[in-house]
């Protein structure tokens, strides 16, 4: 019985550190998965679909905040707006691309690079301004100002003893 008390208590700080480091770990394979065009190293790390769906989220509500601040003043808000939610679809998947998500790691807009074949970016420029932190046991969220000072956010949630990339805040005032 002696024996078994510092041995569980060893497995229990082994498995705390491992949750804990999990997040920076999952980062890390998300950079070089970025850097080295690896898109398996990706698929393991980032929740593409949960991401996507909560960026169409994102995107619909923007366009209906827009379409209902500008209806009163502009009739043909509504039109635009109808216009607009056409291409959310795209404009989420090109956010979703590694381009789109390397562009916003080095806080920047993404908008141009899209649909351009670019030189993989330098891991030691993604995150380099990002704030990182545990929101909850199973939340970490890193924050990247752009040159404006808004902020995008990358969230990854924890299931089970695995860390995912689930979602991307856009910076407040860039919008579509």
């Amino acid at each position: 019985m002696k024996k078994v008390v510092p041995i569980l208590g060893f497995v229990l700080i082994m498995v705390f550190g491992y949750v804990a480091a999990g997040p920076y770990l999952v980062i890390d394979e998300i950079k070089e998965g970025l850097t080295e065009e690896n898109p398996d190293k990706l698929a393991d790390n980032i929740d593409f679909v949960t991401l996507r769906n909560n960026l169409l989220d994102q995107l619909n509500e923007s366009i209906s905040k827009f379409a209902s601040e500008d209806s009163e003043d502009n009739p043909f808000a509504a039109f635009a707006a109808s216009l607009a939610s056409r291409y959310v679809g795209s404009v989420a998947n090109s956010i979703v691309s590694p381009e789109g998500l390397a562009a916003y790691m080095q806080g920047r807009h993404p908008a141009i690079e899209i649909g351009q074949k670019l030189a993989p970016p330098e891991k030691k420029n993604l995150l380099k301004n990002g704030r990182y932190s545990y929101d909850s046991v199973s939340e970490f969220s890193i924050s990247v100002p752009n040159e404006q000072g808004d902020k995008a956010t990358f969230v990854l949630r924890r299931k089970g003893f695995t860390w995912k990339l689930v979602n991307l805040i856009l910076p407040v005032n860039e919008g579509l």
